[in-house]
This record gives C-alpha cells, structure tokens and sequence, in this order.
C-alpha cells in the first residue's frame, strides 16, 4: 500500500507539500499540484482520513446518535442522515446510547475523541441540563426529534400529541366510543405526548378515559402482540384500536389475525408510521405519518449550517398527515 512518502518520492517534492496539498493548505503552482495529483493517481494513493482530522483538527465526520442499530424506524434514520452527509462529502460515525444516560454520554465522548465536527442527536436520556451544558462546547450539533428549552434553534420536531389526537378523532368521527391505545414506553417523551393526545381526544368527544382500554408496548413487535392480546381480555366492547408504532402494529395484527378477530369488520384500526410499513400490512392500516427520513434529512441540512456559519431558512417543526386506508370500519353513531 502506497504511503505519503511515495506519493513525495514519485512526484519530487517533501513530503509536507503533499500533506498540506492533500489538506488544502497554502498556494501551490499549478504544475506542483498536477505532480502531486498524478503521483496520488498512479500510485492508488488514498489519504487516511484519521491521520487528517490529526492534522486539521478537522475530521469530516458527523456523529449521529440513536437509542440502538435495530428496528425499521432507527434503519430509515440512519439511511437518510448518511444519504445527506454523502452530498456533502462527509463520512458518518454512529453510535448506540445502549438506552441510558451514560451510554448517550459514552457516545458522544467517542464522537469528541474521533474529532467529528458536529453531532446529530436523537437523545431519549440525556438531561435538558446536559444538552444545554454540552451547547457550551465548541462542536455543534442538532436534536432530532426533541425540544429543549433555550436550544430551541438546534431542535428538529414533531407534534406527536397532534398526531395521537388526529387518529383517535378519526375513529370518534367514524363512531367509534370503545376506542383501545397501545402506547409506547411511558418513561419515554414521545410516548407519553402520545398517550396525551389520545386522551385529549376522548375528553373533547366526552369518552371517559378507561386504563383498561390501554397497553403499555415497547415499540417493538412482540410487545404489540402481547398489548392485543391483553386488550382482547381487558376490554372485550372495544370496536377500534389505536397503536402508537407501526411494529406494534404488526405484532398485534398477527394475534388478531391468528384469533380470528376480522379487521375492520369487527375491530378498527390506526397506527403511528414512520417507515411506511403500514401499507404493506394486510389489510393496509389507516395511520399518521411521522416524517423521519425527512426530519432526518433537516437535521443534516440544518447541521451543515452551523458548521458553515450560515443562515439556515428551513422548516424545524413537522406536522402529522392523516393516511386512509382499509383498516377502518364506520359504525353507527349512538344517539346521544
């Protein structure tokens, strides 16, 4: 493998010509550049780029933090943050917070000691106080899918209260009035926002709001199936079904399907979707759409400004859209 060396011996110049050319540092003739280019070309010549970022200071690389590698959800994120950064030429280091507070600080220590310069951070565990502390430090990042108070300006969001409000509605206006929730962890924001908006949908209709009608999933599937199967016994009268991630989904259509509770004859469904899975579901389940690949690719844009020092006119705060299709059934609206 050819070394900076030979790349200096082929073309007859010091080896800190080609290191500061490589680098984009100084003014050079244009026939020394021309040398130093065809010697890196003849000789296959690929400059490493950890040994750049220990001379710039700079490593071209981005740090992009999620709670953990699996499940559609994290996949869709990840594919569109390095689609982004590849237009931009910068290389992506990613990190898992192994679902802790330390695990996210472990990440982006790592991200500091690879000289990453800026950080896209889906962060579930960290404190509002860390994230502001850490708005101190030179690097700058992005919060994906999370607000903080005063760093509101790094902050790509999302309205999931609005979203959970817009599905139960729905069900309401299609008169549903036993309407089921499988929620997502209830320690997480997002999950609780989500079983909020549920909530202010029965409360504004005048639906009492019933714990029996309500399961705790973990995003997951399996956790969807075992959410339907204890709402099948909880709450026997439930007509409609609300779950609050598209994987959910999937976990509870398989115990329906295997239970042959007939969707939406007998049961009514909508999901959260990120991924657009639900779609491809059978039957194609009704949902509101949560734009993360577009968030994803926001945050990146929105990064880029901060590291160019620009100004970013760009949307940070995404809407649900409502999404129709066969798993809803209409039921006769009880006279009040």
């Amino acid at each position: 493998m050819a070394s900076i060396k030979d790349v200096a011996a082929l073309a007859g110049v010091h080896r800190s010509t080609v290191s500061r050319i490589i680098n984009g540092e100084g003014a050079f003739r244009s026939d020394t550049k021309r040398k130093v280019e065809q010697a890196m070309a003849e000789l296959n010549y690929r400059p490493s780029a950890i040994a750049r970022s220990l001379a710039t200071a700079s490593s071209n690389m981005t740090g992009l933090l999620v709670t953990y590698y699996t499940g559609g959800f994290f996949g869709q994120m990840m594919e569109q943050v390095q689609a982004e950064l590849d237009l931009h030429k910068k290389f992506l280091i990613t990190a898992q917070g192994h679902h802790s507070a330390e695990g996210e600080r472990e990440a982006i220590r790592r991200f500091h000691a690879l000289r990453c310069e800026g950080y896209v951070l889906n962060s579930r565990h960290l404190s509002d106080d860390e994230l502001r502390e850490l708005a101190q430090e030179s690097t700058p990042f992005v919060i994906l899918d999370r607000v903080v108070e005063g760093l509101e300006s790094r902050c790509i969001t999302f309205d999931h209260t609005l979203a959970a409000k817009m599905a139960v509605e729905h069900l309401i206006e299609q008169g549903h009035r036993h309407i089921g929730c499988i929620t997502g962890p209830i320690s997480r924001p997002s999950s609780h926002l989500r079983l909020q908006g549920y909530k202010e949908a029965l409360h504004q209709s005048a639906i009492s709001f019933e714990p029996a009608f309500c399961a705790e999933g973990d995003y997951g599937r399996k956790s969807g199936y075992l959410a339907a199967e204890q709402l099948h016994r909880s709450a026997p009268s439930m007509t409609a079904l609300f779950s609050c991630s598209e994987e959910m989904t999937q976990g509870a259509l398989q115990y329906f399907h295997e239970h042959n509770v007939k969707l939406p004859q007998q049961l009514s469904l909508i999901s959260f979707d990120s991924i657009e899975l639900c779609a491809a579901l059978y039957p194609q389940v009704s949902s509101v759409h949560f734009p993360i690949s577009q968030m994803a690719q926001t945050a990146v844009e929105l990064l880029m400004c901060q590291l160019n020092q620009t100004e970013c006119s760009i949307t940070k705060h995404f809407v649900p859209e409502l999404r129709l299709r066969q798993s809803i059934n209409k039921q006769a609206i009880p006279e009040v």
